[in-house]
């Protein structure tokens, strides 16, 4: 028995040992279990923080391709706005640009004139536009200048209406 005795000892022994051994490894892994749903909580909760992020980054995305597509709307309007002010002043220029190549000096009965060709032909069917229209031939004197037998004294009177022909003189 002394076998028998030893072997039944250890039996018992084991049998002893056994539920503290299963009652550690069971709350090991109750630890370990914990553990996990703790690191799975966390994960859910950055998971949330990342969508989070990714909302805002989405909102402030498009908020700041609006706030471009304004500024380059007023870019543009302010630019056709130059455009604009530069075309008219362009036109301006080349109306000066024509007075300036269509210069031309009168005499009128002893009064000196100098108007342009575009004054002169503001109004069609005169006699003022007939003799700058290239269709009649006439020749400046030596001082470059057409003589008009007329009295000059009132003469101004006319260039200023067909400077500037709805105005009442």
């Amino acid at each position: 028995m002394s076998g028998e005795g030893a072997l039944v000892n250890e039996q018992r022994a084991a049998r002893d040992v056994m539920p503290a051994g299963v009652e550690a490894m069971s709350a090991k892994r109750q630890r370990a279990e914990e553990a996990v749903e703790e690191l799975r909580g966390e994960c859910v909760r950055q998971g949330e923080e990342a969508e989070k992020v990714r909302v805002d980054a989405t909102e402030a995305a498009a908020k700041v391709m609006e706030d471009a597509e304004t500024q380059a709307a007023e870019i543009l309007r302010l630019a056709r706005a130059d455009r604009a002010a530069l075309d008219a002043e362009k036109a301006a220029m080349e109306k000066t640009y024509a007075f300036q190549i269509g210069k031309i000096k009168l005499d009128v009965g002893g009064h000196k004139f100098t108007t342009s060709k575009t004054t002169l032909t503001s109004v069609p069917d005169t006699y003022l536009n007939s003799l700058v229209s290239g269709r009649y031939l006439l020749s400046a004197d030596a001082d470059g200048m057409y003589f008009i037998d007329r009295d000059g004294a009132h003469f101004g009177h006319i260039l200023n209406y067909l400077r500037d022909p709805g105005r009442d003189y």
